[in-house]
């Protein structure tokens, strides 16, 4: 039986994205070996970029029967190094009953630190990413990539994917994204203005893509009435206007990959989209806004921009709750561009 190294990574797909520069660091590292990643059902559909390696399915929220079956994987296996790139609890207690593996770790260090000081001295090697203090920092992109000791780092993930559409993309489009958490709930937006805000980014690029959450019918419905549709489900068209702006319909996986991965730019809310345009080198456009409710909570958003905001070459602007300042806001920005 040949020893075995395993990646913990069943987290969610904004997670995945950030951790890739490490990912393929380890995969650099340990070439010729057998490495296995362990994923979640929800960015297992990105499990392409990993074409060499074994990949399992594993719960992102860790059950009695998961946490069970995990430990009794790597009881029977010989396993040799297990990277904790997902830092849950649970993971921070195997070192202590596997002290012949070595576990290379991300920790937290915050008001609930993971792990305790007690587990944290039998991890082999472990890098520290602090909630606690507005300072200075590296990304949580870098911070990651320094766990691994290796200086040779070519590019071994797969950006390449099979489709299985029909759908021909236009030349020099921008991609964007709909999320309802965003423009809905924190600003307040009504769907009426996401249409003006579409047509808005159509007078200034040749052509908008976009698609919205995926369970969504009721806005999805609206959004597949207003504009040229391509639903991805059944491949099927429904082109009602000679407008530039066409809605992707239940865009997902590869195709999403695949789509971010041909646009000329991403303007999108700040989460998975952007971080997916950034690993593909495109530029981006990140749209915030932050309900600050004290002290705590701006210091709390400030820590979390420094932490998941990529190293560099990340454009953002804040909206607004008013619609036509946000407007303003964009034409000042986009015209800057």
């Amino acid at each position: 039986m040949s020893e075995k190294v395993l990646i913990l990574k069943n987290d969610r797909t904004g997670d995945l994205f950030v951790s890739l520069r490490a990912i393929n660091k380890i995969l650099n590292k340990h070439q010729n070996e057998n490495i296995e990643i362990f994923l979640s059902k929800v960015n297992y559909k990105f499990n392409f970029l990993f074409p060499k390696i074994k990949k399992k399915v594993v719960s992102m929220d860790l059950n009695l029967i998961d946490k069970i079956k995990l430990f009794y994987y790597i009881a029977t296996n010989k396993v040799k190094t297990i990277y904790i790139l997902t830092p849950k609890n649970f993971y921070y207690y195997l070192p202590f009953f596997f002290r012949n593996i070595k576990f290379y770790a991300i920790t937290i260090k915050s008001k609930k630190s993971r792990p305790s000081k007690f587990f944290q001295r039998y991890l082999y090697k472990f890098v520290e990413i602090n909630r606690i203090k507005i300072e200075k920092r590296k990304s949580s992109y870098n911070i990651q990539a320094s766990l691994i000791e290796n200086n040779k780092n070519t590019f071994l993930l797969n950006n390449d994917c099979k489709l299985n559409h029909n759908f021909n993309y236009p030349k020099n489009y921008i991609f964007f994204h709909y999320k309802k958490n965003l423009f809905e709930k924190l600003l307040r937006w009504n769907i009426s203005d996401i249409i003006i805000f579409l047509e808005f980014l159509n007078k200034r690029y040749d052509y908008i893509l976009f698609s919205s959450e995926l369970d969504d019918k009721i806005t999805n419905k609206y959004f597949s009435d207003k504009f040229n549709t391509f639903n991805f489900v059944d491949n099927s068209k429904n082109f009602i206007n000679k407008k530039n702006i066409f809605f992707l319909e239940n865009i997902d996986g590869y195709n999403l990959f695949d789509a971010i991965k041909k646009s000329s730019k991403v303007i999108s809310p700040e989460g998975i989209i952007t971080h997916m345009g950034y690993y593909l080198n495109k530029p981006i456009l990140a749209l915030l806004h932050f309900n600050l409710k004290d002290r705590q909570d701006f210091i709390n958003q400030i820590i979390s921009c420094k932490e998941w905001f990529p190293p560099n070459n990340y454009d953002f602007i804040v909206l607004k709750k008013d619609f036509n300042q946000s407007i303003k806001k964009l034409e000042k920005r986009i015209n800057c561009d």
